[in-house]
């Protein structure tokens, strides 16, 4: 098995091209300046370097080549392991418990951890709720973060 490095511009690039994004949509999504993210978008495309690719900063890199790379990978990742992931944030990043996760979305804290311990074993009506409020909560969190 060969392992092949993800190219964020070109993974960029494709999405765009495919019509899975604009370039408006990464800007509003990220807060990257219009002219740094082309400049990143069309990095080897052009010859090298640009100005603006050398003022780009690595913070702004590294989350557009994550972002790239959840774009382009992270949809075939199994819907009960993206579950668990959400719920692994709140309680991992986020410091919740699933008893505080339970208390702010209604929801029962033994099916959240059933979802970490066996999704296979929560019916599929109680994941999408689960799925559907705790996402509302990473996205209220993410909103209120100063990272």
């Amino acid at each position: 098995m060969t392992t092949e490095a993800l190219d964020p511009a070109a993974c960029l690039r494709r999405l765009i091209a495919e019509g899975g994004i604009t370039e408006d949509g990464l800007q509003a999504i990220t807060g990257i300046g219009p002219d740094a993210l082309r400049s990143f978008i069309n990095y080897g495309t052009e010859g090298g370097p640009t100005v603006a690719q050398q003022a780009f900063s690595p913070e702004e890199n590294m989350r557009l080549s994550i972002l790239a790379a959840q774009l382009a990978d992270g949809l075939a990742i199994p819907d009960d392991e993206r579950l668990r992931g959400i719920l692994e944030t709140l309680t991992i990043e986020c410091h919740l418990t699933s008893n505080n996760i339970a208390q702010l979305t209604g929801l029962d804290a033994g099916d959240l951890e059933g979802v970490l311990t066996d999704a296979c074993s929560i019916p599929a009506q109680t994941k999408f709720e689960i799925a559907t409020r705790t996402s509302y909560l990473v996205n209220a969190f993410n909103r209120a973060s100063n990272r």
